[in-house]
């Protein structure tokens, strides 16, 4: 009787299992990359006009459809449209921002999927000549459509939406650096 518990127990706990591996996995497609890094090129509205980013993100894939991660951005300041007043003699503004990403993906095809993201976090300004800076938080949810080229390499054409809170530094407000952006991302899987 008691060998026929084991054998029952551990017939179920089998199904459990192979159950369990169903949902994590899809079919045909076992080899999932665990961790990811992305180099992105962003494009963002800034103070009524717009600002260039570069930035990256790196994280870990929970399942083929959950992942959580960092993400960073930075402003680059040489292509700064002309209300950021960055010409020669005048003042240059730094700004950066990043936090933690959580992101569900769902496939469309085997290459093809759309992912879902939201990034919470904090941002910095400051101006190269005037001193000071100022911290503030940054939430930003978007989504994006993405195309896998191999196992280990892709791209992503993202638009989210930047709400920023706490802004005051300068003349700079939380509308300042609140706006829509979009961004292209190399996407590396391993």
């Amino acid at each position: 009787m008691k060998n026929l518990v084991i054998i029952v127990f551990a017939t179920l706990f089998a199904v459990q299992m192979y159950a369990q591996d169903i949902s994590f996995t899809q079919s045909g497609n076992n080899n999932l990359n665990r961790y990811y890094v992305d180099i992105i090129a962003k494009a963002a509205t800034l103070n009524g006009d717009y600002g260039y980013f570069g930035g990256a993100r790196i994280g870990y894939n929970i399942n083929y459809n959950v992942s959580i991660g960092l993400v960073a951005h930075g402003l680059v300041p040489d292509k700064i449209s002309s209300s950021y007043i960055n010409w020669k003699g005048r003042d240059e503004l730094h700004l950066g921002y990043g936090g933690f990403e959580a992101a569900y993906k769902h496939n469309l095809s085997d290459k093809l999927y759309v992912t879902g993201m939201l990034m919470i976090g904090a941002g910095r300004c400051d101006y190269d000549k005037r001193g000071g800076n100022d911290y503030f938080f940054i939430m930003e949810p978007g989504t994006s459509i993405n195309y896998r080229i191999t196992n280990w390499f892709g791209l992503g054409y993202s638009v989210s939406y930047r709400l920023a809170s706490g802004v005051k530094y300068a003349d700079f407000s939380n509308a300042s650096f609140s706006g829509w952006s979009t961004d292209l991302g190399f996407k590396f899987g391993f």
